[in-house]
């Protein structure tokens, strides 16, 4: 007995454009609820030039504020300028690699595009200076920085993060008074 190509074909022709439906549909939900890349604990991009968190924060003790300013006045702390860099690094350790390409940039007018590893979706109101005010340490969301050669995103920044601290805060963020508790309604961070 001999195939019936006619109803094979027919076949294919109903069932194949139904499969590329069901496979586009599948990746198209796999990507609305996987948190992208750099939302991900562990996130670790890596940047133009070799910076050693540990060493300029922990080593030599310098305040995050030093180089990430705005985080007292602003919704953001920003991230630090070659000519701030050029502020110490004119005459701090001026042969290393990675201060040479410094030095080099900043002789050109150059920035450096530094890869942000910590971002919150862009439906999310977040204000450091809140949190800074309310003495609310850089290490409860960025982790340990005074130990990390590599900056490395330590916390997941998803929303049952935020939520368990906020909820939590006197278990969370040693000497926080119940007062000093963040809202918990929508509104507070969804803008």
């Amino acid at each position: 007995m001999e195939p019936n190509w006619n109803r094979l074909d027919e076949q294919v022709k109903f069932y194949l454009p139904v499969v590329v439906v069901v496979a586009l549909i599948a990746v198209l939900v796999t990507g609305l609820v996987t948190a992208p890349v750099r939302r991900v604990k562990g996130y670790s991009p890596v940047q133009p030039i070799s910076y050693s968190h540990q060493l300029h924060a922990g080593q030599m003790r310098l305040d995050c504020r030093h180089c990430h300013l705005g985080a007292e006045v602003s919704r953001h702390a920003s991230v630090p300028s070659v000519a701030s860099c050029m502020n110490c690094h004119n005459a701090a350790v001026t042969d290393r690699p990675g201060v040479v390409r410094l030095r080099d940039a900043a002789a050109r007018g150059e920035r450096l595009l530094w890869k942000r590893v910590h971002k919150l979706p862009d439906f999310v109101y977040f204000a450091h200076m809140v949190h800074v005010r309310a003495g609310i340490g850089c290490e409860n969301c960025h982790g340990n920085v005074r130990q990390m050669a590599v900056m490395t995103q330590a916390a997941s920044l998803s929303m049952g993060a935020c939520l368990d601290c906020h909820r939590n805060a006197h278990e969370r963020v040693p000497g926080s008074q119940a007062t000093l508790i963040g809202p918990e309604n929508c509104s507070a961070c969804h803008r």
